[in-house]
Formats: structure tokens, sequence, C-alpha cells
């Protein structure tokens, strides 16, 4: 172990057990993972993790982080291409998952026996398991599928397809594909509610949340965002208010579940992409890939309280527990 990995070991396990959690965000051209300690909002430290690192989660745990990496070799999977975990008690890589090619975007099972993955380049969904760390199926979903989101029991999961425009509904029980509806152009990112009733989808060409009965796998409600281009979506612990990253509209949309209506827009920095919100609700933070930082939004009174400073490309972010 070199010197400056066993500082950062010490350093981590000084923290507290009841400290506040951390966020995590990937650096698309830099390659890494910045990580934030949200109670000082200061970065802790940056790991490598290789090629393009996008989509990433937190195992429900929280003893894992899950990133998925790509290579620039299209429609052939690569060495670059996985889903890689890292322990966030310890600077380094422990294990490597099939992730198919290509893999943007995924969730992870609420059991984290299974990762769902969206394969770009192939129009596919990868269903990993995560004891052998290999694919055990591949799903024909819409073209181009990005966004991945699984429902809190687990039971469905929903792949937004952006040149297709659609999302594709997997029946986690039975490994299938058992539905698609259509959404607004270019869904991007897909979240659902805590309590498992609705789900939201973004449209970034078409400007707008599709509010989806789950139920039915239906849209009900389309919200339109003017002058946005929506792209991550996440809702908050009660499932009252809906948080989506605006891209290069530089800001947070925030909705009122309730009413299906925008009641806010919150400036961010450039490009606001992924986007995460802390447990107690509290506080959301969004990477943006252009200005290559982090913004803090305090959500009492919807405005940035800290900019923080992460890699260039700035993608995806993810919270602990």
């Amino acid at each position: 172990m070199t010197i400056w990995k066993a500082f950062l070991v010490l350093l981590l396990a000084s923290y507290p057990a009841a400290a506040a959690p951390l966020a995590y965000v990937s650096n698309e051209r830099a390659g890494t993972v910045t990580v934030i300690d949200t109670a000082t909002q200061k970065g802790l430290y940056t790991l490598r993790v290789g090629h393009r690192p996008r989509g990433i989660q937190v195992s429900p745990d929280g003893s894992r982080v899950y990133v998925a990496l790509s290579d620039t070799a299209r429609n052939d999977q690569g060495d670059g291409d996985a889903i890689v975990a890292f322990d966030p008690k310890r600077p380094r890589i422990v294990a490597r998952y099939d992730g198919g090619t290509d893999p943007e975007q995924f969730a992870v099972s609420p059991d984290s026996k299974r990762l769902y993955s969206s394969n770009e380049d192939a129009g596919t969904a990868s269903v990993t398991d995560a004891t052998t760390k290999k694919v055990i199926a591949s799903l024909i979903v819409g073209i181009e599928p990005e966004g991945v989101a699984i429902s809190p029991d687990g039971r469905w999961v929903y792949v937004t397809a952006e040149t297709s425009n659609t999302v594709s509904v997997i029946d986690t029980k039975k490994n299938e594909v058992v539905a698609s509806f259509l959404v607004d152009p270019r869904p991007r990112a897909a979240a659902f509610s805590p309590d498992g009733r609705r789900a939201y989808v973004t449209a970034e060409i078409g400007g707008s949340v599709s509010v989806v009965d789950v139920a039915r796998h239906e849209v009900i409600k389309t919200i339109d965002l003017p002058g946005a281009r929506p792209v991550g979506v996440v809702v908050s612990p009660d499932s009252k208010l809906v948080y989506v990253a605006n891209g290069h509209g530089n800001s947070v949309a925030v909705i009122d579940a309730a009413a299906s209506r925008l009641v806010a827009t919150i400036p961010v920095g450039r490009r606001p992409w992924g986007i995460a919100i802390t447990p107690d609700g509290r506080k959301v933070y969004t990477a943006n890939g252009v200005s290559n930082d982090v913004s803090v939004i305090d959500t009492a009174t919807r405005k940035v309280v800290a900019t923080i400073k992460a890699g260039a490309g700035a993608w995806g972010v993810a919270i602990g527990r």
C-alpha cells in the first residue's frame, strides 16, 4: 500500500459510523470518481476507474459503489466495457461485472443480486448476476437505450430509449420485456417515486417530463418545462417533489408531484446531467459536465449553497446512506 492510500484509509476510518452520507460523482472525460462528504461539502478523494465512467449507483446497504464503464469500440464488447465496484472505505476497485456492450446507465436490485444495464450501441438491456458477475439475460429494448430505473419493490425495470422514444418495461421475475410505451422525444432518464406509485421520464428534445402510472405502465400526464433540456431526474424521499436536471438549460426544475406542475427553477452549474438527493431530502446534488463541478441545492431555500470541484466531464452522481 502506498503512503497516499494508507493516509486515505486512515482518513476514512476516522469518520464516525453516524457520519453524513458520501456523494460519488463519475467524471466521464477524466476517467475518475470524485468522493464528497455531504456534511462539509468537501471532496475527500478521487479514484481512477478507467474508461469513460458514466452511470453510477450505490448498493442498498452502502457497502459498494458501482460505476458503468465503456470504451470507444462501438457494437463490440471490448476490455473497457464493464461495471466495476469499489469499496468506499478503501479507495480501490474490488469487483468487475459483465454488463454487455457499451453500458451507460444501470440499476441495482434492492437485494443487490442483480444489475440491469442499458447497452446503447446494441439496443439491448443486460441482466447481470452479481454472484457470478456474468450476464444471464440480454433483452431487446428500444433504439439507443439509455436510462435505467428499478421500482422500490424490485419488480419492474424501466429502460428509456432515446431514438425510438420508448420506455421498455422489464418484469424482473420473468427476466422479460412485458410492455413498452411512448414518451416525448429523446427520453434520457427515469425515476420511480419511493412509494412506487409513479415513475417520471425526462425527454430532452421534448422539453418535458412524463408522469407514469406504474400499476398500468401508462403515461397519465406530461409536464412541459419551457426552455429546459431535461436529462437526470430524482424524486424526494416523501414522493412529493421531483427534481430534474435541465442539461443545457443550466438549471434544475422542481415539480410538485401531486399537482404535476413546475413550481421552481434553480440556476446551477453548466450542463447538469446526473442528479441525486440525500436520504433526508435536504440537499440535491447535480453533476455539471461543462463547468466540471457539483452544485449543492438546499431544498428548503431552493438555492445553491455550495459548488464543489469535480473532474472533467462530471456526468453522474449517487449518494450513499
